[in-house]
């Protein structure tokens, strides 16, 4: 009796796999194996944007203002003469505010850069003037020997970025965003925001 169960046993295996054979046999049989399969070079592949035009016009603009805020007083000439007083500090007209700043920053931009440091500049309808007897004028702000650039959007008219300056041999890393506008055909910095100098 025992012998006969695993006979019937073995047998219903045997019956299970020949049909499971003859089915896939012919569902494989079927395939339809005309169908073209594309080539691969017509193959079209979404390509990553990484946005190195627009890296190279914020680090072009970048590279000339850093020291416009490292160095406030650089690059600016004064005029010994044209003078005003707030407080005890000495304000000296700026006689090549426009010649420096027009190429680089809007109108924006440049409000925001003086607003920024504030405590170097003073404004009249005459124009602006820089604090003419202080005993330091380097800020820090994006000095480094270290550069990253990270671009957030950008368009046919403006880029959004953000800079990282990492100075190895300081503690003054420089955080900050930046906005870019093309203005009369050319690139200007309209906004930067300073995030973190520490």
């Amino acid at each position: 009796m025992k012998k006969d169960m695993n006979k019937i046993g073995v047998l219903i295996l045997i019956g299970i796999f020949a049909i499971f054979y003859v089915i896939t046999t012919q569902l494989l049989d079927r395939r339809n194996l005309s169908k073209e399969l594309p080539k691969t070079d017509d193959v079209v592949v979404d390509q990553v944007n990484n946005y190195d035009n627009e890296k190279n016009i914020v680090r072009n603009l970048y590279d000339n203002i850093k020291i416009l805020y490292d160095v406030v007083n650089n690059k600016f000439i004064v005029s010994q003469e044209d003078t005003i007083n707030i407080g005890n500090i000495i304000y000296k007209k700026i006689t090549n505010f426009d010649e420096i700043m027009d190429p680089l920053f809007t109108d924006n931009g440049i409000r925001k850069y003086v607003s920024d440091l504030n405590n170097y500049f003073a404004y009249t309808e005459e124009g602006y003037y820089l604090a003419g007897n202080l005993v330091n004028y380097q800020t820090y702000y994006f000095r480094g020997d270290s550069t990253n650039i990270y671009i957030l959007d950008s368009s046919d008219n403006e880029i959004n970025a953000i800079i990282y300056e990492k100075w190895t041999t300081g503690n003054k890393n420089t955080l900050a965003t930046i906005k870019v506008v093309m203005k009369e055909g050319k690139w200007l910095v309209d906004d930067i925001s300073l995030l973190s100098t520490e």
